[in-house]
């Protein structure tokens, strides 16, 4: 399998061999043939429980780009053609979300579109990932100095007078790459006025912010949602891998933070709603930050180990299914499929937050695992 296959002499690490990382990519792989059987022509969402059911979406909605992603990832692993059609079909499947009023465009489209350009310098793909730069770009609004949320994708009426962090990387990215200084310009604006509103005190970053009376007023408690955290961890080291400082500093520090107010691998949605069920998927985020934090700083061995650490638990343990000795799979009577990455806390229904198997999810942790192997460069995630 191309990449996949052992190279030779590799040496073993003492919490995850390059076997062992090869192996799970190989159960991923897996995977996503029996998802895609089972989801016919729409794009998976999640998946709550042990039987394949999937809620699915004929658009994808902020989904979709990470299914994509999660097929372009495979095609840059396995070199295989058909895995790299089936990535470029999905692509073009995303179009119709171009005019949509959300930022989320740019998750759709980073992981979904320029990914393929950048791996596979596929023309559909760069000139699709042009168009979502320049409807994304457009979308600025100068008195706030950022783009907001918008009002489509769930962002409700209010959406346009409101900030969020978890596209900061991906926003980054699709601007940053365009060849538009103008796009570039925004994307550091925006950066710069997230770092404004969002940071708090030792690290720990708010969620988002709303946009009142000439000023923004953070919606959240600073640093409570494990994933809004790892947002911001990963956004701001794709912001100091191309502008520095401050940056770097700053995501030095949100990456301390989320050592001291995380220290065990499976950290609840929210620290202040312990209650609530962990999410491991900000875990990988987070991992994927301190990857990138690693090729950036002098002390890059500390940070490397510490995501090699929480990888290394999070593809031993129950949510993570077939690896050995992970058979006790997040409580499920049944035992599941093999590669199914059942970690991501997500609102199911009003009111419900459930563990789910996810696209993104899973894009997510086959990434960190490919980084750790050697097969992909921390820095386009």
């Amino acid at each position: 399998m191309h990449i996949l296959e052992e190279k030779a002499g590799s040496a073993d690490t003492p919490l995850l061999s390059r076997k062992e990382m090869v192996h799970a990519l190989e159960l991923m792989i897996r995977r996503m043939d029996a998802i895609d059987s089972c989801c016919a022509d729409g794009f998976p969402l999640y998946s709550p429980g042990s039987a394949g059911q999937w809620a699915t979406s004929m658009g994808g909605s902020w989904v979709g780009g990470f299914w994509g992603g999660w097929w372009w990832l495979r095609s840059r692993i396995t070199g295989a053609a058909p895995d790299r059609r089936k990535a470029s079909d999905i692509c073009r499947r995303l179009s119709s979300k171009i005019d949509a009023d959300s930022i989320n465009r740019s998750l759709i489209f980073w992981y979904g579109a320029s990914l393929g350009d950048l791996w596979f310098g596929d023309i559909d793909a760069r000139e699709l990932a042009r168009e979502a730069a320049a409807a994304t770009a457009a979308s600025y609004d100068p008195q706030m100095d950022c783009i907001p949320l918008g009002t489509g994708m769930g962002g409700g009426s209010e959406g346009n007078q409101r900030v969020t962090i978890d596209t900061l990387a991906a926003l980054i990215q699709l601007l940053d790459h365009s060849e538009h200084a103008a796009y570039r310009h925004i994307a550091r604006c925006h950066a710069d006025t997230l770092l404004a509103v969002c940071h708090a005190h030792g690290g720990a970053f708010h969620a988002g912010a709303c946009f009142q009376d000439g000023g923004f007023r953070p919606v959240d408690y600073a640093g409570a949602w494990s994933r809004g955290q790892a947002w911001a961890m990963l956004g701001l080291t794709r912001a100091a891998a191309r502008w520095g400082e401050p940056y770097l500093t700053h995501a030095r520090s949100a990456c301390e933070y989320w050592k001291h107010s995380r220290p065990a691998p499976f950290p609840p949605d929210r620290l202040n709603q312990p209650a609530q069920p962990r999410d491991p998927s900000s875990t990988v985020i987070a991992s994927l930050a301190m990857l990138s934090l690693a090729d950036l700083t002098p002390d890059g061995g500390r940070w490397h180990d510490a995501a090699l650490r929480q990888v290394a638990a999070i593809i031993r343990s129950r949510y993570f299914s077939g690896f050995a000795g992970n058979n006790d799979h997040a409580g499920c009577g049944d035992e599941p499929a093999p590669g199914i990455f059942r970690g991501c806390c997500y609102k199911t229904h009003p009111g419900r937050n459930e563990l789910v198997e996810s696209a993104w999810g899973s894009f997510f942790l086959m990434a960190a695992v490919s980084v750790l192997a050697g097969i992909c460069d921390p820095n386009h995630f």
